[in-house]
């Protein structure tokens, strides 16, 4: 495949974006198959090895932001036929709550994570401050000679403060699994909106 076929299939597969955007993603793969075929690859090899017109097309489609992949395909020049724009205006009524619902559902779903993630960071800085203020209250009781409070305060405070560096760790990776599962949920969003796209091609 010769590299200006290769980047009309690919600018096809991106129809509904902007020009200008389809531009600027495409620059990169074309300065790719140039340094390849530097570098002695023929023509075929150095298309070849940048990968299909699928496979760029996709990873263009999931570079974007998800906003510009919907308003690419709700685009009238994507190629919806007359019938299917009857259905979507009589399922209005039944799609838009469904899909409102979801979104909902989902914006909630990491509303709650985000609640959990900062409340457990919330109970293991409240119990490092009241360890350390234990710890810290203990220095009056050196000159009034309480030796058997003195040890158990200073006992109970450096317990806390162990249980807040200990229950730091589990915080910690709980927050970036959060974190990397709103990622995968939002990349999933984004492969079957990209999947939508295919299917109507």
């Amino acid at each position: 495949m010769t590299k200006k076929v290769f980047i009309d299939e690919v600018r096809a597969k991106l129809k509904g974006l902007s020009e200008d955007e389809i531009s600027k993603a495409l620059e990169f793969y074309e300065e790719a198959i140039d340094d390849r075929m530097e570098e002695g690859l023929t023509e075929d090899q150095a298309v070849a090895a940048v990968g299909t017109p699928e496979e760029v097309a996709n990873q263009i489609l999931m570079d974007m932001p998800l906003s510009k992949v919907v308003k690419a395909k709700s685009k009238p020049d994507s190629g919806y036929k007359a019938w299917e724009i009857v259905l979507i205006i009589l399922g209005f009524p039944i799609w838009f709550p469904l899909l409102l619902t979801a979104a909902i559902l989902a914006l909630t779903l990491m509303l709650v994570v985000a609640i959990l993630v900062i409340t457990f960071f919330i109970v293991v800085a409240a119990i490092g401050i009241a360890g350390l203020a234990v710890t810290f209250a203990c220095i009056p009781l050196l000159f009034t000679g309480g030796s058997s409070s003195l040890l158990l305060q200073f006992g109970l405070g450096l317990i806390c403060v162990g249980l807040a560096v200990v229950m730091f760790i589990p915080a910690k990776a709980f927050c970036l699994w959060s974190i990397e599962m709103c990622g995968n949920f939002g990349r999933w969003v984004k492969q079957k909106v990209i999947s939508g796209r295919k299917k109507e091609k």
